[in-house]
């Protein structure tokens, strides 16, 4: 499989032949080729905000072939046209992307509930609640998953694919300074797997995976923590301050440049409102770590010192 066809696939412009062989790669667990797609969509959606205009649909078909943000009094909402020339025209793509710091409720047509967190991208294949229902994610969402005994439930996220019928789960990409995925399950019971292992996790359970290495063993987690910036909260629980600056980043669209391995490895606990921002809570930091930083452009911060002596 390559990106080329994945993305011919992506704007219907396969033959009938090309659909089914694109359809039969996205049923495998490890699809690096469309986890690199998808990369390239992200990054040129982080460069450009496209608005068009909404209107109200009975179905949603979810997938335009441009990346496309649709907002309306904070509810969001989509569209998509569908020719009536041959299957393969009907194939298309659309990415949903939250670009406030607030969450964003999504009410998909199978009557699945997800819950997008700040600077989160979502995307769709036209055959969700026809034939599947798969979606990919990069940032953080909590989902909750309609029952439907016939056709499970997926999210792939960089390699990893949480698999559900109908239940609860938390999913985030970018709290964790090694890039780590952490999804954490509140009701019901999921699998998450790579290419060569799986875990069912029970309701309390967590899991980490990181790109190249094997899952960790699945263990008990904070639910204040994890659903924090659900409950409009920033939460830090004896957290590593490189893994507070992930989380900064991730919450507030920031970025936070640092090479301390040092001040990167001290901890923090303390529990601050999402509307202090981003400025507020680095100072909180700096004083109680005794570092330095300037700022940089807007919401672009470099640590430039660690006032503490070694």
């Amino acid at each position: 499989m390559d990106q080329q066809l994945i993305e011919k696939y992506f704007k219907g412009n396969c033959t009938a032949e090309e659909v089914e062989r694109v359809e039969a790669y996205l049923q495998k667990g490890e699809t690096e080729e469309m986890d690199a797609y998808l990369h390239e969509v992200w990054s040129a959606t982080a460069e450009e905000e496209v608005i068009v205009p909404v209107k109200k649909i009975s179905r949603w078909y979810g997938i335009a072939a441009t990346v496309t943000m649709l907002i309306l009094g904070g509810t969001w909402l989509w569209q998509s046209e569908r020719k009536d020339t041959g299957r393969a025209a009907t194939v298309h793509n659309d990415t949903v992307v939250n670009k406030s710091d607030h969450v964003q409720l999504l009410t998909l047509t199978d009557g699945s509930k997800v819950f997008m967190g700040p600077f989160s991208s979502i995307i769709y294949t036209s055959q969700y609640n026809d034939t599947s229902r798969e979606l990919w994610l990069n940032g953080e969402a909590y989902f909750e998953v309609a029952k439907d005994s016939r056709r499970a439930f997926k999210v792939h996220t960089d390699g990893l694919v949480t698999t559900a019928l109908g239940t609860a789960f938390n999913i985030a990409t970018g709290n964790q300074a090694d890039g780590s995925i952490q999804v954490s399950l509140t009701a019901g019971k999921v699998s998450v797997s790579t290419v060569s292992e799986s875990y069912l996790l029970e309701p309390g359970q967590m899991v980490r995976y990181r790109k190249g290495k094997s899952l960790e063993l699945p263990a008990a987690f904070n639910v204040a923590t994890v659903l924090d910036w659900k409950n409009g909260k920033v939460v830090f629980e004896g957290t590593s301050l490189e893994d507070a600056f992930a989380k900064l980043q991730s919450r507030y669209g920031c970025t936070i440049i640092f090479d301390n391995a040092q001040l990167g490895k001290r901890k923090v606990t303390g529990v601050f409102n999402r509307n202090e921002g981003a400025i507020h809570i680095l100072n909180v930091l700096r004083y109680v770590h005794n570092f330095s930083y300037r700022l940089s452009g807007t919401n672009h911060f470099i640590i430039t010192g660690d006032e503490r002596k070694q």
